[in-house]
């Protein structure tokens, strides 16, 4: 992982698209369907939606607001649950399971990246990163060592004890990358991680995801408008009204 900064920072302006996928499902999602209640009446945010991610792709999703894309994102990942269908996270049939078994899920299969940093903004940037381990019960000593490679590895060594007030958009979005690889996940979901930045800083924000994904070995399934992270996608699946069109 040590030497992963130096390939991210030259991927960042080669890379150009897909990696060898394995064909092996890390997410399986069948039949899914998502409504609830609003004042308007019911809302159909999803439906009857199906499609399964290979071990080590770049899914990208696309559509306008409101098609579905953050239900769906947040149904795989176990933060909301499907009104029928199913939805598997490396064999583990994330529908089927309670909160507390959820939890354990978000904890140490996959990780969430989101447009809004999420970060606590009382802590450094070295703490934050290091939240999920402290979660853990890791060791201090080492809990430190992964923290010190982490910030190295998105380039915010020198910011580490800066809290998120002090850092700029950009920064912020790379502590918040750096504490969703903490616990290693196999699987991160990435949602509008560039929603909140200008175009530049987007575009190496996102480079920048999606090298250390590749250098990792993760699987990325990631929401976003902007067309031009079609071209970098292994699968693109375009939602409209809740459904997959194509």
């Amino acid at each position: 992982m040590a030497d992963a900064l130096a390939q991210a920072s030259g991927a960042a302006a080669t890379f150009s698209g897909a990696a060898a996928v394995d064909g092996d499902p890390v997410v399986v999602v069948e039949n899914l369907s998502r409504s609830y209640a609003s004042a308007a009446g019911e809302v159909h945010a999803l439906r009857d939606v199906s499609f399964t991610v290979p071990r080590g792709a770049l899914v990208v999703l696309v559509g306008r607001s409101g098609s579905g894309k953050t239900t769906l994102l947040n149904c795989i990942g176990g933060l909301d649950a499907p009104s029928s269908g199913r939805v598997s996270v490396n064999g583990i049939e994330v529908s089927a399971l309670d909160e507390r078994a959820r939890t354990a899920l978000r904890r140490d299969e996959l990780a969430f990246v989101f447009q809004t940093f999420g970060l606590l903004p009382m802590l450094s940037a070295a703490e934050n990163v290091g939240l999920p381990l402290r979660l853990r019960r890791v060791d201090a000593a080492e809990r430190e060592r992964r923290v010190a490679d982490l910030l190295d590895l998105v380039g915010l060594s020198a910011h580490a004890a800066q809290r998120p007030a002090e850092l700029s958009g950009g920064q912020q979005q790379r502590v918040a990358i750096a504490r969703s690889l903490a616990n290693s996940p196999r699987l991160l979901i990435a949602d509008e991680p560039t929603g909140q930045l200008d175009a530049d800083t987007g575009a190496a924000i996102m480079q920048l995801l999606i090298s250390l994904v590749r250098s990792e070995g993760m699987t990325l399934l990631v929401s976003t408008h902007d067309p031009k992270l079609q071209a970098l996608a292994d699968i693109t699946v375009r939602l409209a009204d809740g459904r997959v069109v194509s």
